[in-house]
């Protein structure tokens, strides 16, 4: 079943243990929950706007 989460974070956050590990806010990274760069692609999303990203691109609503 598909679902829709609404993300409102566009890039990771860093959680400071025994390593540096960063951990994925925007619901991009393919190593989940760890950040693996994905947000990169949410920097030119305009406020207010819904996306739908799949594998190779990303659509506006």
């Amino acid at each position: 079943m598909a679902r829709l989460v609404k993300l409102i974070e566009k890039g990771p956050l860093q959680v400071k243990a025994n390593e540096e590990v960063w951990v994925c806010r925007c619901g991009l990274s393919k190593n989940y929950p760890f950040c693996d760069g994905s947000h990169k692609k949410t920097q030119d999303e305009k406020e207010g706007k819904l996306y739908i990203y799949d594998e190779n691109s990303k659509v506006e609503l």
